[in-house]
Formats: C-alpha cells, sequence, structure tokens
C-alpha cells in the first residue's frame, strides 16, 4: 500500500503516500466543491474576519467601482487603501462599511485634486475622551479655590 523510499541523504527510510491511479474526474470535482465553499465562505465572513489577501481584492474592486476618478486615480486609491490596511486604520467596523461581500464605502476617505496631481487620504480622527462627572466637579472645585 505504501511505498518505501530510501533516504540516501540521511540514510533514513521515509514513507511517501500512494499514488492514486483513478482518473483525474474525482480530483476536479473535489477541486471544484473546495472552490465554491471558499467563494462561499469568503462572502459570508465579516470584515473583521477576512484574511489579507482577500481583503485586497474587495479594496480593488471597491477602486474599480469608484466613481468619477480616472485609471490612475483609481490605482492610487487602491494603493491608498493597501496602505492605510497595513497601518491597520480599516480594522474597525466604524471605518468600512462591509455589506454582503462588498465594501459598500469607507468613513473618512477624501480625494483631494490640486494642479500638481491627486491625492486619496483617510480622516481617522477620533473623538476625545470624555469626562467623567467626578472629574468635572474636581475641575470645577479648583476653579473656584483658585
Amino acid at each position: 500500500m505504501f511505498k518505501v523510499v530510501k533516504n540516501t541523504r540521511r540514510n533514513k527510510r521515509s514513507i511517501s503516500p500512494p499514488v492514486s491511479r483513478t482518473s483525474g474526474a474525482l480530483d476536479t470535482n473535489m477541486t471544484s466543491f473546495f472552490n465554491a465553499e471558499s467563494a462561499a465562505s469568503a462572502t459570508t465572513k465579516p470584515w473583521l474576519r477576512l484574511e489579507r489577501g482577500l481583503r485586497l481584492q474587495r479594496f480593488r474592486a471597491f477602486a474599480e467601482e469608484y466613481p468619477d476618478i480616472t485609471t490612475e486615480e483609481r490605482e492610487l486609491l487602491y494603493k491608498a487603501l493597501v496602505k492605510a490596511n497595513d497601518a491597520k486604520l480599516l480594522n474597525t467596523k466604524q471605518q468600512i462599511q462591509y455589506e454582503e461581500g462588498k465594501i459598500v464605502g469607507i468613513r473618512g476617505l477624501k480625494l483631494i485634486r490640486s494642479d500638481s496631481g491627486s491625492v486619496f487620504k483617510i480622516d481617522t480622527s477620533r473623538p476625545t475622551k470624555r469626562k467623567t462627572h467626578k472629574e468635572e466637579e474636581e475641575k470645577i472645585e479648583e476653579e473656584v479655590k483658585e
């Protein structure tokens, strides 16, 4: 059942799996099944669970569908999205609107056109920390003492 192969380099024996003598129909059916399964699971996964390669595919599709930009600007948009993803700016649900396997929108994405060229920026301004009631009372007490 198993074929024994002599490893001359280390003088050890290793066992290789049996070679299938059946037709390739079974292999192609299995491959197509797994491809369909992975495609289906990729569209149902939330944004935070997608691997980097799938995210890059979504960024490319978003850049291709972005309205009113040239092909050069599409490439700049894709590069800006990849750079922002690598900097972990697009890892939250608040930044990416993602539904049914497609990026619907990106919060804070801005196109700045000038004479020298176009630039895409992603504004990630976060709200400041809210003060608690106790901190506000302490601040008022300090002002009263002065």
